[in-house]
């Protein structure tokens, strides 16, 4: 086997720090970790606070990629990132983002549609670089899906109230109640603005489109959230059916549940593999008394003569062939089909941009599906000094997603307004080993947040998951294997296989210098010097970072850094 020997640059550290850059925003979860081992939760927030404003919100309804890309999951289970994160929030005594440095006010006008994640987002960054951001929002409250899509049982609405007034307090401006829907309302914006950014989200639903779809009782999963958490919806019939398995169909199912219904159906047509709910609510669905049949596509709506719901008819399927996004295609099984007496249906396949006002008058190019095009670099239209992201220009995707799309537009519609761009960074590294390091580190198993118990889950405002005790964020954050730490071997090095012995991961080896290539290689620290036959080889991905091997080296060749970095 050959082995390569790379540099320790930034640019392999920011490769090999998998969870933060795993992040679409960033976030040093690592960094962040590493101050709540320390116990230093303020500091941990504030960390936080430098990636996103939203760290209160994410550390509820995040889906985490960071945790995918963890590599303590090589081990046993990824670390918990989302908890700790929520840990970080709930534990600092300073819990409000830290001012920001004033500075010189560039004069530039910018207008935002739609108060969503993505549009918050943008509107923070910009107001913190000095523009006037005024925000223009089609509903009674600012938030977006984050206040009317996410029951509050998952995210409290106080916890989105505070995020929007932080950013008010910057001197944002948000209209509620003002939809941009038409082109007059539309003209107006170009006309009175430097610069416009459209994160309208995706507030349509999608239509079944099949017999019964218009009988009384159905309703749509996007409009039943937002009828629901702005209060208009209070009760539901006994028997409700959810067509649909993402996190908008478990947060139908589980609020009818808190809503009155006694027996509530989750239809989904492949397997909970291919779900794209998370993990969490799906057993909590289940743990709360809510069947979900696998394997089954609705077929028709059936009603009385009165035109209201009775049936929902259904067939089950397989799974055929991949599709071209990888997931096996549902087939029906002819003569499968049965039914659910159901009072009310709700269909939550799926939902889409409502931004019809968008045409090419305005010199935007807008794709098949009414969503407009941008530059995937800048995020701005064919019309100079419009700027679109989020939801409405991809379709639903998660929060962190959409904030980072609002950070990154922003960033864009800065250096469009004023020519600048945006700060470096200054990386470097400090002969450091980590402190704090629990016993055992290596073997404990990840924590569970807590929930409240069943008997008290039923108000709608009852918040289910309360997050992780102090003791077990202390656990669970002393189980990362901070990445950010790496080991270093110098050319003192005598090859006596010391560190071998004594790595409890056998992540070093000793291999033959014909087996290393450092061709086109700038090597340092990272490689043995002088005229060996054999040279000493880490394996990144295996090690802990437990120091062993510095203790055990009897010629002090071995250290531990930590990479660092600082915005210029």
């Amino acid at each position: 086997m050959n082995y390569k020997i790379a540099k320790a640059d930034d640019h392999w550290f920011r490769e090999n720090i998998n969870c933060q850059y795993a992040c679409p925003v960033n976030t040093p979860a690592m960094n962040y970790i590493e101050r709540i081992v320390e116990g230093d939760f303020d500091a941990s927030l504030h960390l936080n606070f430098m990636a996103n404003l939203f760290p209160h919100i994410l550390g509820s309804v995040c889906t985490h990629p960071c945790e995918t890309a963890c590599r303590r999951g090589a081990i046993d289970k990824p670390i918990a990132i989302c908890s700790l994160k929520r840990s970080a929030a709930d534990c600092a005594s300073k819990k409000t983002p830290p001012k920001p440095i004033n500075r010189e006010k560039p004069g530039k006008r910018v207008a935002i549609i739609g108060s969503g994640p993505s549009g918050l987002a943008a509107a923070n960054d910009l107001a913190i670089k000095g523009h006037d951001v005024v925000v223009y929002e089609a509903l009674s409250v600012a938030g977006g899906m984050l206040s009317v899509g996410i029951p509050p049982y998952r995210l409290p609405r106080e916890t989105t109230e505070d995020a929007v007034n932080w950013i008010k307090e910057l001197g944002v401006v948000i209209h509620v109640n003002s939809p941009i829907d038409t082109h007059d309302k539309f003209d107006d914006l170009l006309r009175g603005y430097d610069a416009l950014y459209i994160a309208a989200g995706a507030h349509k639903s999608q239509m079944l489109d099949i017999p019964g779809e218009d009988l009384m009782g159905v309703m749509h999963g996007v409009a039943f959230m937002k009828n629901t958490n702005l209060g208009v919806i209070k009760d539901v019939p006994e028997k409700v059916a959810v067509i649909g398995g993402g996190f908008t169909a478990i947060d139908c199912a589980r609020s009818s549940l808190r809503l009155g219904a006694k027996e509530v159906s989750v239809v989904y047509r492949r397997t909970l593999e291919e779900m794209p709910a998370g993990e969490i609510e799906v057993s909590m669905a289940e743990e709360e008394g809510i069947k979900i049949h696998y394997l089954t596509s609705p077929v028709r709506i059936l009603g009385g003569l009165d035109r209201q719901v009775t049936h929902l008819e259904c067939i089950k399927n397989r799974l055929g062939e991949s599709d071209d996004k990888g997931r096996r295609r549902p087939v029906p099984i002819e003569g499968s089909n049965f039914t659910l007496p159901v009072d009310t249906v709700i269909a939550a396949i799926g939902q889409s941009p409502d931004i019809g006002f968008l045409t090419e008058r305005f010199g935007i190019e807008v794709n098949r599906w009414g969503m407009p095009v941008i530059d995937p670099e800048s995020f701005m239209t064919a019309r100079k000094g419009v700027f679109a992201g989020g939801d409405c220009v991809t379709g639903p995707r998660n929060v962190i997603e959409v904030i980072a799309d609002g950070r990154k537009a922003a960033r864009s519609i800065h250096k469009f307004l004023t020519g600048q761009e945006k700060q470096g960074y200054r990386f470097y590294y400090k002969d450091q080993a980590p402190v704090g390091r629990m016993p055992d580190y290596e073997v404990t198993p990840r924590q569970s947040q807590d929930a409240l118990p069943m008997k008290e889950r039923w108000n709608l405002n009852a918040e289910v998951e309360t997050g992780l005790s102090k003791e077990n964020t202390f656990k669970e954050a002393g189980r990362c294997l901070l990445c950010h730490f790496n080991i270093f071997i110098d050319e003192k090095c005598v090859l006596c296989g010391g560190c071998i012995d004594v790595c409890p991961h056998n992540c070093i080896s000793m291999v033959s210098r014909e087996n290393i290539d450092v061709a086109d290689t700038t090597h340092d620290e990272n490689v043995t010097h002088g005229d060996w036959d054999a040279a000493m080889v880490i394996d990144e991905e295996k090690c802990i970072r437990c120091g062993l091997c510095v203790k055990r080296c009897p010629v002090n060749a071995i250290t531990m850094r930590r990479f660092a970095y600082s915005e210029e």
